[in-house]
């Protein structure tokens, strides 16, 4: 019987000895000590960076989608001064997870993060989480309340409002594993961030992961993040923090945090200044800032 093909999984050899290499250069300027840690879980393989004292509250950071754990390089360590942090590879995206069936839906999502905290010996954690990364923060919070102390949501997709989530045009991704389409506009196949409308990104050799990242995969696992009911974000238990940077162009900043607090009145907000989709890497010391003090109220 033939082996399941692995998710993701890489256009060529060639591929993926050039992303594999861009992703080892990030590590190598890690501003702090960290391990790679690779746990199996009812899923597949997870990898994630650990940084920061044993014995410090965990916080677990999930990244954008195709991100990888390295997006959060700039804000390592401001954060692991306070926690034990985990930046995970989310599983059967790019990086350095593995599964070898596609999760099919958020209820899927949920038990991957739960085995993955099973795996890491931890009972309860926060979760700060960039655009797909923020839609699972606030899905394990829905789902899962038990197991999470407070989560962030940097300009998550989904949850609070349907959008056209462009980065979904990056990748050739088949149904059930979503196929890639062309730009709505001109059939234009994106080749780079500018093509989508991204800015370059303050972090240059996480850019030069992501130019390798849209050039490197074949086929992946990913979900349509969905909008959560009212009644679903108001039944939340878990404080949340909601942050969006001034220059998103997914959506109107100021309205999306308004009609966000409106549906989820316990919500707490902000927009952070001189910042796009990805605020933690653009503004890094304001984003860990806001994180801590929301965290670690007693501190300050």
């Amino acid at each position: 019987m033939r082996s399941p093909e692995m998710l993701p999984s890489f256009k060529t050899d060639e591929a993926r000895e050039r992303y594999m290499a861009a992703y080892d250069a990030l590590l190598q300027d890690w501003p702090v000590p960290y391990e790679e840690l690779d746990f199996v879980t009812n899923f597949g393989s997870t990898h994630v960076i650990a940084s920061g004292p044993l014995n410090a509250p965990s916080l677990l950071l999930l990244p954008s989608f195709a991100g990888s754990a390295t997006v959060w390089r700039l804000n390592i360590a401001g954060l692991s001064r306070h926690f034990r942090t985990y930046a995970v590879d989310v599983i059967g995206q790019p990086g350095k997870s593995l599964t070898p069936e596609p999760l099919r839906d958020r209820y899927d999502y949920a038990q991957w993060l739960t085995g993955l905290l099973d795996a890491l010996s931890i009972e309860r954690t926060s979760i700060v989480g960039c655009s797909f990364g923020g839609f699972l923060a606030l899905n394990q919070a829905s789902l899962m309340p038990e197991r999470i102390n407070r989560v962030i949501l940097i300009s998550p997709v989904g949850i609070f409002a349907s959008q056209f989530w462009r980065l979904f045009y990056v990748f050739r991704i088949k149904r059930p594993i979503l196929k890639l389409k062309r730009l709505l506009t001109g059939g234009k196949q994106p080749s780079s961030l500018a093509d989508l409308g991204v800015s370059p990104p303050r972090d240059a050799k996480w850019g030069a992961l992501m130019a390798a990242t849209m050039s490197a995969f074949a086929r992946m696992s990913v979900i349509s993040p969905p909008v959560f009911s009212t009644r679903e974000l108001r039944a939340i238990p878990v404080p949340a923090l909601l942050l969006i940077g001034d220059a998103e162009r997914s959506y109107d900043p100021s309205a999306m945090l308004k009609s966000a607090q409106k549906r989820m009145p316990l919500l707490e907000g902000a927009i952070v200044p001189d910042a796009n989709h990805i605020a933690a890497m653009a503004q890094p010391d304001d984003v860990n800032d806001r994180i801590i003090r929301f965290l670690r109220p007693e501190k300050q």
